[in-house]
């Protein structure tokens, strides 16, 4: 069955660092998007960057766009997925994509990446208008896991045929 569900997604992150004489903070937001296409998973994501010098004599502001960036990883580097909302930051849903195998996110985890904290888990950040939506892709991705493996089960040689069970014979008085 050829599937092709999407869930937008974001994340945004800060760093400011001080000199003798200067102050520098960047911004960056990462805006992206997560496609089921068929037996594989697609993730697009584009890096805005605001970076602020602040020096004793002159303020600067510069804004950067990096280009789109693509992963297309197979559903066998995929182990499953869930939206995770905790009770006390309501406001803030998100996905998380857990690995089968830890090549799998490399070009995501590697320099020029999101920088995750662990590399077999994909943690991004939700809007809540798309939580429903995040939450039926979760259930399609996993779906299509375990569809893929039950696939691989069936091609898997099966175990030779037995006889019947041998019987047992009744216990003597």
């Amino acid at each position: 069955m050829r599937r092709q569900a999407a869930v937008p997604f974001h994340l945004r992150r800060s760093e400011d660092s001080f000199s003798a004489g200067s102050v520098t903070s960047t911004r960056e937001v990462v805006h992206g998007l997560l496609r089921l296409d068929g037996d594989r998973l697609v993730v697009q994501w584009r890096l805005a960057r605001h970076i602020e010098h602040v020096g004793s004599m002159s303020v600067r502001s510069d804004e950067e766009m990096e280009a789109v960036r693509e992963l297309v990883v197979p559903l066998v580097g995929v182990a499953g997925a869930t939206v995770r909302r905790r009770w006390w930051l309501p406001r803030n849903p998100q996905f998380v994509l857990r690995a089968a195998d830890l090549r799998a996110f490399e070009e995501v985890a590697g320099e020029g990446g999101l920088r995750l904290d662990h590399p077999a888990e994909l943690v991004l950040g939700l809007r809540r208008s798309d939580l429903l939506v995040a939450e039926e892709f979760a259930a399609e991705l996993t779906l299509a896991v375990a569809e893929r493996a039950l696939a691989e089960e069936e091609d898997a040689e099966e175990l030779p045929p037995s006889g019947p069970p041998a019987r047992l014979e009744p216990p003597k008085p």
